[in-house]
């Protein structure tokens, strides 16, 4: 597999686990959101192509961090994954639930996500550098 091959690939083991997440934690995440089905229109495809291009957007990210440090092993592989997940994204996105008042549990779900995801593309990326 190619460099787009695994980028592509990464991508879409990400959207995958979000779809498979919000199965099993929609519920709750909409509880700690304040909303209600009727809030959310699942037939609009607008936030599942948001939600997909994102994922490229990341797996591409994660492709370029990895391809110029190159980790000599798992080790630094998941030094680089946890470090950008903690202070890049957690620390660009927790005033955002701040400001809005949600709370941790809710900032947990969706960034939880975000964590088991960039370590499962890290090692889907690290095969091809």
């Amino acid at each position: 597999m190619g460099e787009i091959g695994a980028v592509l690939s990464a991508a879409i083991i990400n959207f995958i686990l979000g779809a498979i997440w919000y199965t099993f934690f929609g519920s709750l995440w909409m509880k700690e959101w304040k909303l209600s089905e009727r809030d959310i229109n699942r037939k609009d495809p607008v936030p599942y192509l948001v939600a997909f291009i994102g994922s490229i957007w990341t797996s591409y990210g994660m492709f370029l961090i990895i391809k110029h440090i190159v980790p000599k092993s798992f080790g630094e592989l998941f030094a680089i994954a946890f470090g950008t997940w903690l202070f890049i994204i957690v620390g660009t996105s927790a005033k955002h639930y701040a400001f809005a008042g949600k709370s941790l549990r809710a900032f947990g779900i969706d960034y939880l996500l975000n964590l088991i995801g960039i370590f499962l593309m890290s090692l889907i990326l690290w095969g091809v550098v």
